[in-house]
């Protein structure tokens, strides 16, 4: 939506052919149960982009966004830590834990939003290419070269990138209840564990949703009011809308794209294809093997990893579900954030290892959420709806298939629940419940995989979605990249949207090729 807005207003004669009868993707609001309404893929928004939000008068359309209450983390021993967007109301939280850990987390997050505001302007633009070939390249890399500037940060940031998240917060704290509240994000859509190399990025990349961007929280009317709202400015940019439409190939000519087409028969011809498709899909997929595609590129597109490791549940209940200690009749500050049933950071390493293992963890972490809370109308009167993501579910099991066992686990998750939330289960009307193979049918997410593809280092900048090819470019002439699979990475930004319409604009004025 954001790409085709951009190409659109720039006067280019823009069709977008969506797959299924509604767009948005892996953002949208959808009936589960009758008069329940969630969304099966992205749930709360926290990252898009303010030139976005500007440029395609989101709030003009309707979009209204509740901010999010505190992050209340639960553990198998029954101690609580609950955190806060107010810094000093999660350092007194924390002091109640530890007091020397309350004062490392105060300095934690001066130094992570120092680094943050420092990084996001790199959000905006294409990474750069460490090989500069022309004016325009050097141009990309001064957002860099500010940051090379500010010495005092790369070393922090270099450590940032290579180390676990496990290495990292035992430098900073103490208690393993801090580190774990901290950082169990780092197991989020990978199999690494959060004492794997790299996965302390997470750790940046949370933070950077709270600089530039709108305050997080949950869209009233649910994600899918912000697709829409997307879809309304692209009309009127005057680009045209297909839904239901199912590509089934990108078509092809001497290494130059020629258009898209359905196993109908039917094609639709263009001298620019942009895929919003995962790389492997868009590239293993919908282009055939005698494309001309560089085999070094194929190789390292084959070995791009896209395994998901979550599976999600929407809960339609009879009533709202409450800790065992809640006497309350109202809604509780826990009820509008996240609640997180958590454990230490080397218990989730073992569940992780589980799970690459093709197990999915039998006491895996769980985030959960009530939009109802937020929207009413996303229920029937005096029920809610419950939005489950379970950690440490492998796409590939190494026992059975999704689709034999998807009961049993789920079973074994609302049990976990049933242990926090004790008038859960029975208030249970109806559950949709969606493995990574689900994911992968309905939202087109190879793997299951949210992201489009692990956000680690290796798989970061200049690096996503390979080597040589993060320019939103491909080796096909005319063919771009503009989904999550791209820089900076998933987490509905529209950055990656934007950054692919300006490189196509940017080459239509050119006349510029793939070198």
């Amino acid at each position: 939506m954001v790409a085709a807005f951009y190409l659109a207003r720039a006067g280019l004669r823009t069709v977008v052919l969506e797959r299924r009868d509604l767009v948005g993707g892996a953002c949208v609001t959808e009936e589960f149960a009758p008069g329940y309404r969630a969304s099966p893929g992205a749930y709360v928004l926290s990252m898009l982009r303010p030139a976005v939000w500007r440029d395609l008068r989101l709030a003009t359309r309707g979009v209204r966004i509740d901010a999010a209450g505190p992050a209340l983390n639960l553990y198998p021993g029954g101690e609580q830590l609950e955190l806060h967007r107010d810094r000093g109301r999660t350092a007194e939280l924390i002091r109640r834990v530890d007091r020397r850990d309350a004062a490392a987390f105060l300095r934690l997050e001066r130094r992570m939003e120092v680094i943050a505001r420092a990084v996001m302007p790199v959000f905006d633009r294409p990474p750069p290419d460490p090989q500069p070939h022309g004016t325009g390249d050097l141009l990309g890399l001064a957002p860099y070269v500010r940051l090379g500037l500010r010495r005092r940060l790369m070393p922090e940031m270099a450590y940032l990138f290579t180390t676990s998240m496990a290495a990292y917060l035992d430098e900073w704290f103490r208690s393993d209840l801090v580190k774990s509240a901290l950082g169990w994000e780092s197991i989020s859509n990978t199999l690494l564990g959060p004492s794997a190399p790299g996965t302390a990025y997470g750790l940046l990349h949370d933070h950077a949703s709270g600089v530039g961007s709108q305050e997080w929280g949950f869209v009233r009317g649910g994600m899918g009011v912000v697709t829409s709202a997307m879809a309304e400015a692209v009309l009127e940019a005057g680009a045209e809308i297909r839904t239901g439409v199912e590509v089934e190939r990108i078509l092809t000519r001497a290494g130059t794209v020629t258009g898209a087409g359905r196993g109908s028969g039917e094609e639709v011809h263009s001298r620019l294809v942009v895929s919003n498709a995962d790389p492997k899909r868009t590239f293993l997929g919908l282009l055939g093997a005698d494309t001309g595609l560089p085999e070094d590129f194929t190789g390292s597109i084959r070995a791009y990893r896209c395994d998901g490791a979550s599976m999600k549940m929407n809960l339609a209940v009879a009533e709202l579900p409450r800790l065992a200690e809640d006497r309350s009749d109202r809604p509780q500050p826990y009820h509008r954030g996240l609640l997180q049933i958590t454990k230490p950071l080397s218990a989730l390493d073992a569940d992780q290892a589980l799970a690459a293992g093709g197990e999915p963890a039998p006491e895996p972490h769980i985030e959960m959420c009530f939009p109802t809370v937020h929207d009413a109308s996303l229920a029937p009167p005096g029920a809610h709806v419950v939005t489950v993501g379970v950690r440490s579910q492998p796409y590939r099991l190494r026992e059975g298939s999704w689709d034999a066992r998807q009961d049993e686990i789920a079973d074994r998750v609302v049990d976990r629940l049933g242990r926090f939330l004790p008038n859960l289960p029975g208030a249970i009307v109806y559950r949709e419940i969606l493995t990574p193979v689900d994911l992968e049918r309905r939202l087109g997410l190879t793997g299951g995989h949210h992201m489009h593809g692990d956000m680690t280092p290796d798989q970061l900048l200049f690096m996503r979605p390979v080597r040589g090819f993060a320019d939103y470019r491909s080796p096909i002439t005319g063919l771009y990249l503009c989904g999550a699979g791209t820089h900076p990475g998933g987490g509905v930004t529209g950055a990656n949207g934007r950054n692919a319409a300006r490189q196509v604009l940017r080459d239509l004025r050119s006349g510029g090729r793939r070198r």
